[in-house]
């Protein structure tokens, strides 16, 4: 994996870290936000208090009666602030019981958010760590839980009295709700580390695929190019050295031209994956002129695509192996000639020529087509497509529409 690569992989566990951590510790962050807005409490005397004082007078009438005013009214008040002191001794008692909401409570709670973030982080490094992908899943999930049990035993826990002391040293080593989180927090880790590995396994197969495709593509490169060399250019010097006794120099020279045209295609455009139909006809009109120098009119070869196909993709070295196909296979003579067309017909590039077996017929291997065929499923997706009804052999070439 590239340097940018691991980059990336570790920006995205650390955001993936921090969202974990924050969904974990949800209800820290509702009750800070929840007690930052609370109003505080009114400490002055309640109405409540004043008024149940007087069912009390009411249950003994007769002592009401013989009492001063004076010493019922200071018994009232006496009465009235011992009852307010102990409601306010009540809710002190209930703030001295709630030490979330004091300061303390918020630095642990940011403290908690933090620990859980590191927890979490560490798990998603192990559990996507290309490194440890070697030693396999279970070995991961196994050290993953090891993890999780001593992030477990050190987490920080609060008392009611507000320390802040590690579950290690807590008074009952099990606590619920740090135990879900732990939980929590190792399931999404390893439910993401699962899917990481998947897709990264996904993608090391199309890379290998592809790595496999490119050396397919050079194998069969190689064999068409040393398929066509011996006899191309075996013909190509024989009808050479025809135009040269016969002291045709213009026709020689024209001669050389296209041949140097049609290696330079071989050797150029045979190493990419796709050219244009327009390049592959040009190349064949190089092509065409050094076999109908060959065989001296008793060879047509006929071209009729329609121009609105020339952008259009296609291997390499195509339609060549079907003309050479065609000329090996068949008889080529003044009262047989041979008649080679080469149309298009919807998303095709169609290739037909008569069939005239020769008397000694040479015994075919089928490379050639199959090479091609091959070559057509890998660059195009699509298998090329022969017929044949014994009086005209015919192959179609899938193109590729797109302009890319």
């Amino acid at each position: 994996m590239s340097r940018p690569q691991r980059h990336r992989k570790t920006a995205i566990n650390v955001m993936i870290a921090i969202v974990l951590s924050l969904v974990l510790n949800f209800s820290y962050l509702v009750f800070m936000m929840v007690g930052s807005q609370r109003e505080p409490t009114p400490s002055g005397p309640k109405r409540v208090a004043t008024e149940r004082v007087l069912p009390q007078q009411q249950e003994n009438p007769q002592e009401s009666l013989t009492t001063p005013s004076s010493l019922t009214t200071d018994s009232l008040k006496r009465e009235v602030i011992i009852r307010e002191e102990s409601i306010t001794n009540r809710q002190r008692q209930h703030n001295n019981q709630s030490p979330m909401a004091s300061g303390r409570g918020k630095i642990f709670m940011l403290i908690d958010i933090l620990y859980y973030w590191v927890v979490v982080l560490v798990l998603l490094t192990l559990m996507t760590n290309d490194r440890k992908r070697r030693v396999g899943f279970t070995r991961r999930l196994l050290e993953s839980l090891a993890v999780v049990v001593v992030a477990y035993l050190l987490a920080p826990q609060m008392t009611w009295r507000g320390e802040v002391i590690l579950t290690l040293n807590a008074r009952h080593l099990l606590n619920p709700i740090t135990m879900l989180k732990m939980l929590t927090a190792l399931i999404t880790t390893v439910m993401y580390g699962k899917i990481y590995e998947l897709l990264y396994a996904k993608q090391r197969v199309e890379m290998e695929n592809e790595v496999l495709k490119n050396e397919n593509l050079t194998w069969q490169y190689n064999t068409l190019v040393n398929q066509v060399n011996p006899h191309f250019l075996f013909n190509s010097l024989n009808s050479l050295s025809m135009l040269v006794r016969e002291n045709k120099n213009e026709d020689a020279v024209t001669y050389i031209a296209r041949m140097s045209d049609t290696y330079r295609y071989i050797i150029e455009e045979g190493k990419i994956e796709k050219t244009t139909v327009e390049s592959e006809l040009r190349f064949l009109e190089a092509y065409r002129y050094m076999l109908e120098v060959r065989y001296a009119g008793k060879l047509h070869i006929q071209v009729a695509v329609d121009k609105e196909y020339y952008s259009c993709q296609l291997p390499p070295l195509s339609i060549q192996p079907l003309i050479e196909n065609a000329v090996k296979h068949n008889t080529i003579t003044n009262a047989l000639p041979m008649h080679i067309s080469i149309t298009s017909e919807g998303d095709y590039i169609v290739v037909r020529n008569p069939i005239h077996p020769k008397l000694q017929a040479e015994q075919s291997t089928g490379i050639g087509l199959e090479n091609l065929s091959s070559r057509y499923e890998l660059v195009v997706g699509r298998a090329i497509e022969v017929q044949s009804d014994g009086k005209e052999f015919i192959v179609k070439l899938p193109i590729n529409k797109s302009t890319k």
